[in-house]
Parts: C-alpha cells; sequence; structure tokens
C-alpha cells in the first residue's frame, strides 16, 4: 500500500516500531546502516516506587507508559551490483535477546556485561535471477510490517529460516512464496522430539488496496511437556491459516483525512492460538493470542513449548482495525480495536477485546504532548465454569521531539499512569500510577 504523504509524515512525526523499519536498499553499490532502540525505566506507587515489571498488556491498552521491556537492534547492510545489473543484498541484524535475559528488558545499568546480544537475521536477497521480484534466503524476519505502532503488536510474525521470493508479478498483481522453518527458541535440545522443526508455506498477493495471505503448517511429532507431571503431550501436527488486511484512505469511511486498515485473521491447528499469524517465534509466544496459552507460558513450566500447545481442531479468528485521524491544526489521534476469539477442540472458549486511543498535541516544533486510553475485556469458559475481567489504563506523556528531515525523529518521554480494572472472581484491583522516561529512536 501506499499511503499518502500526510499519513506517511504522521506515522514518523509520532510512531514508534518495536524494530528496525524494513528499509529497502538503494538502487546501487554501498553499506548502510540501520538501527532501533527504546531505553526507559517505569516506576510503580504500589511498590514505593520500585521497578515497574511489565505492569500491563501494551498490545491491547496501547504501549505508552506501560512498555517496561527496553530493547535495541543494529541491522548493517552491504550492496553490490555486478556488471549484468543483477543486485546482491547482504543483510545482518543484531539484537538484544530479550528471550532469554531480563536485564535486557528490565535492567537501567549501563554495564554491558549485564546485557546479552545475538544475530536475528543473517539473509542474502538476490535481484535479476527472475524477470521480476526479489530472491532471498536465509534466516530473517517475515511478514513483520503487518504491525500497529500504536500497541507494538505485530498480527503476522512468519519469521524463521528459509528461502523465497518477494514482488514477483503474476497475473498483473505482485506476490510473494516462501518457505520457512523455525523451532523453541526456548528449547535448545535438538535429539529428541521436544524441539521438532515446524515447516511453513506462505502465499500472499497484492491487489493494491487489499492484500490476502495463506500459510500451511506441518510439525512432525509435536510433544509437549506441559509440567503437570504427565511427561511429553502430543499436540497437533498440521495447521493452516488465511489473512485479509484492507487498506483504506479514510477513517472508517467518515473522512478522507487520515487512514483505516482492517484485518481479519483465521485459523486452525497449528494456525490457532498464539501461532494465528504467525510461525514460532518469541514474540509470538508473549504476545495477545489464547489466555489459555498465555497462561501455560506464565503459569507452569513449559515457558515457550508452550507455543505450540495447539489441538487439532483447535479455531481461531481474528478482527483487528486500526489507523489515524489528522486535524488541520497538527492533533492526531491514533486508534485501534481488537479482538480474539478461540474454540479449542475440548469445547472450551476464551477470547477478549480490546480497544485504545491515542490523541497527540503539538505545542512547538520540538515539544508535543500525547495522551492514550485503553481498555480491554477478557473472557473464558472453561470446564462449564465462565469468567471474564477487565483492565484500563490512562497515561499522559510530555514528549521532546527533534525531527532529522529526512525520515527518523527521535523522541524523549516524560510518561505517568494510572491501571486499573477488575479480576475474573469480581472483586477489584488495586489501582496503580505508574510513572517512568523512555528514550525512542529508529533510523
Amino acid at each position: 500500500m501506499k499511503l499518502s504523504k500526510l499519513t506517511l509524515a504522521c506515522l514518523v512525526a509520532t510512531a514508534g516500531l518495536s524494530t528496525a523499519p524494513a528499509v529497502h536498499a538503494e538502487k546501487s553499490d554501498g553499506f548502510e546502516f540501520h538501527g532501533y532502540f527504546r531505553a526507559g525505566v517505569l516506576f510503580s506507587e504500589n511498590d514505593d516506587f520500585k521497578r515497574a515489571k511489565f505492569p500491563a498488556s501494551k498490545e491491547r491498552l496501547g504501549r505508552l507508559g506501560v512498555e517496561s521491556d527496553s530493547h535495541f537492534e543494529v541491522a548493517l547492510q552491504k550492496n553490490f551490483e555486478n556488471d549484468g545489473g543483477q543486485k546482491i543484498r547482504i543483510k545482518t541484524r543484531a539484537a538484544a535477546n530479550n528471550a532469554e535475559y531480563a536485564t535486557n528488558q528490565l535492567g537501567a545499568n549501563a554495564d554491558a556485561t549485564n546485557s546479552e546480544i545475538g544475530m536475528a537475521e543473517t539473509f542474502v536477497e538476490f535481484e535479476g535471477v527472475s524477470e521480476t521480484g526479489v530472491v532471498w534466503g536465509g534466516k530473517r524476519f517475515y511478514g513483520k510490517d503487518n504491525y500497529i505502532f500504536m500497541t507494538d503488536f505485530f498480527y503476522t510474525d512468519m519469521s524463521g529460516t528459509g528461502v523465497g521470493i518477494e514482488g514477483v508479478e503474476l497475473g498483473g498483481n505482485k506476490w510473494d512464496f516462501a518457505y520457512i522453518a523455525s523451532d523453541d527458541s526456548g528449547d535448545t535440545s535438538f535429539w529428541g522430539d521436544s524441539n521438532n522443526i515446524m515447516h511453513a508455506l506462505h502465499a500472499g498477493v497484492n491487489f493494491g488496496s487489499v492484500e490476502l495471505h495463506a500459510m500451511a503448517k506441518y510439525m512432525p511429532d509435536n510433544m509437549v511437556d506441559l509440567g503437570f507431571g504427565n511427561g511429553p503431550e502430543a499436540f497437533a501436527e498440521n495447521g493452516y491459516e488465511m489473512t485479509a488486511i484492507v487498506h483504506t484512505e479514510s477513517v472508517f469511511g467518515l473522512s478522507d483525512k487520515g487512514f483505516t486498515k482492517y484485518i481479519a485473521q483465521a485459523g486452525k491447528g497449528l494456525g490457532s492460538g498464539n501461532l494465528l499469524g504467525g510461525t514460532l517465534t518469541t514474540y509470538n509466544t508473549y504476545k495477545p493470542g489464547s489466555d489459555y496459552q498465555s497462561w501455560l507460558t506464565t503459569g507452569t513450566g513449559c515457558g515457550t513449548s508452550c507455543l505450540k500447545a495447539v489441538d487439532e481442531n483447535d479455531v481461531s479468528l481474528r478482527a483487528l482495525a486500526w489507523g489515524g485521524y489528522f486535524f488541520e491544526n497538527g492533533v492526531n489521534i491514533f486508534h485501534s480495536l481488537q479482538t480474539q476469539y478461540n474454540d479449542f477442540d475440548n469445547g472450551d472458549t476464551d477470547g477478549w477485546v480490546s480497544a485504545m486511543v491515542r490523541p497527540t498535541f503539538p505545542i512547538s516544533e520540538n515539544f508535543f504532548i500525547a495522551t492514550e486510553a485503553g481498555y480491554m475485556y477478557n473472557y473464558e469458559d472453561r470446564n462449564g465454569e465462565s469468567k471474564n475481567s477487565y483492565d484500563y489504563k490512562l497515561t499522559v506523556a510530555p514528549t521532546l521531539v527533534v525531527h532529522s528531515g529526512f525520515g527518523p525523529s527521535p523522541e524523549i518521554r516524560f510518561m505517568a499512569s494510572y491501571l486499573d480494572g477488575e479480576m475474573q472472581d469480581g472483586t477489584g484491583k488495586e489501582g496503580d500510577f505508574v510513572v517512568g522516561i523512555q528514550a525512542y529512536m529508529w533510523w
């Protein structure tokens, strides 16, 4: 999709990407350096202003003021062009190992010995070996351009190691095809069946304002030990999913001073739960999807392996609508509506609905005030018992910004949030006041 200049300008000025943006290489030889970081700290009033550790679900309530997990990435790229006009792009990306080391996310000291870094991407692109499109191979982020920046929510994350072609023209439209292999990032045992490869085939087509994506998945002997003392149990070995994305240059069809994206997703088996829209990645393990899977991941001993704990007949549905409205006076209002419903093979169900809005108010060239409000409702029907809960947050974030004039606009944020809600047993949560600072930058 080609966004309007107004939309792009507002996204650049106010958006935060949780990874360095996927900037395409220049059509020439050269070297490129890209990166991303967010570094900050949050404090909880309820805990005597000690560290606030993951105070709320940022993917549903909005990330502003509750994003306690710092992160960094550095991407290096070398470009070549041969005498025949064929182009080579060698891409690498080093990133914080947040899956294994909490000090990367929650640590506040400046001691590099308390941070761990690894290679997130190592792949190559060939342009000119086919009449159209770009051929790639290696380990890479894939599908992470389908992203809601206000909530840091990737509704597709099909990353892994594989091979594919992007942008090949067939029938007047551009298509993507890929094979992707992925496995459990938290399991280094490669000799049994606890960490087998998940094979995924992806096909996507861009019709201009509409994108369609399909993925089929296969994982032989998908064995997961849930930590209940029963040993490894067998789960789904197959799955599939569909994603439809509609891009519009209007706000819910009411005004052309902005944009809205509509997303619908459905999956079964290995395409359900937290695997809807994705492969085996650390991000997919912890993102909102199935509340039952989230409980398994954090409340039992199986950890990241719980991402694979879906049954053949589990079915999930997800719908999202997000975008922004831009006033002529510089005020912007970004919004996101999200929901997911999970129907399990054993007859249980769970799901959630969330909404957030982020109005931003410019004060001067280098200062604006961002505000954010979010609400989420969780429900489940398990073993014949129905439960529900809700959470909400309100955030104010005065922000200093300097625009580079060619894209990047680093920000320094001062944030204050109020969090509250109700637990599943109907008792109110203890409201909390969270304050903090954050530096934010991509280039």
